[in-house]
């Protein structure tokens, strides 16, 4: 169903785009890192189009609301309005209709099109991610393979059918892609995929290993002396995630666990002596805590690996 949407907007938009391929060279690599298996005009005419139906859906809702709610009363005073808007305000109906339909159009236009311009880099962003995590355990596993005498296409063709190692046996399918279905070399198809990928810890691992291979190396013991580093490395991110989980967790206690129950203390005494309003001490208990409880969990969410 999306493919048959994106196919019918390209057919009304296509052609405008088309002519302004090198106006989206960043648009089209960040396509290329997020393995979306859409052309960039095509992506834009879909995005065009959504833009064009979420602002009519929007004008629509906007001039309902109008007539159901009517037209707010304004009258021209100092405070508000100069006096001599006076005459312009016996059109007030006209004019917020027209400059409401017109400002909420165009803000949910340039809304919806930047949301969908902004996509694939953020899609690209959280595959990096989940590479970068993925990787030191995938290169052990390629060090194991090759330490058994599997050639490099059989091992990474394993690796790539392997859904253990997530979007890192993704970027391999498109390898072996390139050496099966296009017949390019192996130099080649790893070229390709590290020009593409959106993790630098991938295309760093695929440039020394492109060095190995052209040098005349062996691979085997490139893998090794990675998985001894990724796995230092990975261990020292863990370590230092532990200290910062620490760290947020003492200042948790300290912010919205300790120091909401000394003045609530504070609050209650102080407002038996009748010296203290309750609006403080609700804002406390119904507000800043749970507020901020919220706040930690989605910061703490976002910042844990996923397993």
């Amino acid at each position: 169903m999306a493919n048959l949407y994106f196919t019918f907007a390209f057919n009304l938009f296509g052609k405008y785009y088309t002519q302004k391929r090198s106006e989206y060279f960043d648009l089209r690599h960040n396509l290329l890192k997020n393995r979306m298996d859409m052309s960039y005009d095509t992506y834009l005419s879909g995005a065009l189009l959504t833009s064009i139906i979420g602002s009519i859906v929007a004008l629509l809702s906007f001039l309902l609301v109008i007539s159901l709610l009517g037209v707010p009363e304004f009258r021209a005073t100092r405070i508000t309005f100069p006096v001599w808007t006076g005459p312009i305000l016996e059109y007030k109906s006209i004019l917020i209709v027209i400059i409401g339909s017109i400002l909420v159009t165009g803000i949910v236009f340039l809304v919806v099109y930047k949301l969908f311009t902004l996509y694939p880099v953020l899609m690209a962003m959280d595959r990096k991610g989940k590479i970068d995590q993925m990787l030191p355990y995938a290169v052990n596993y390629m060090s194991a393979m090759s330490g058994a005498g599997v050639l490099p296409v059989d091992l990474f063709r394993s690796l790539a059918n392997n859904p253990i190692y997530g979007e890192v046996a993704t970027e391999y399918r498109y390898m072996v892609r390139d050496l099966e279905v296009l017949g390019t070399d192996l130099v080649t198809a790893m070229k390709n995929l590290a020009m593409t990928t959106p993790s630098i810890m991938l295309q760093d691992f695929l440039q020394g290993a492109i060095t190995v291979v052209t040098s005349g190396g062996e691979l085997e013991t490139y893998f090794q002396i990675k998985t001894e580093q990724y796995l230092m490395e990975n261990r020292q991110r863990q370590k230092e995630f532990l200290e910062t989980l620490g760290l947020l967790g003492e200042t948790y206690v300290t912010a919205f666990v300790a120091g909401p129950l000394f003045l609530i203390v504070v609050i209650s005494i102080m407002s038996i002596m009748g010296n203290a309003e309750m609006l403080f001490l609700y804002l406390i208990i119904y507000a800043i805590i749970p507020v901020g409880s919220i706040m930690y969990v989605v910061l703490i969410s976002s910042m844990t690996p996923e397993a």
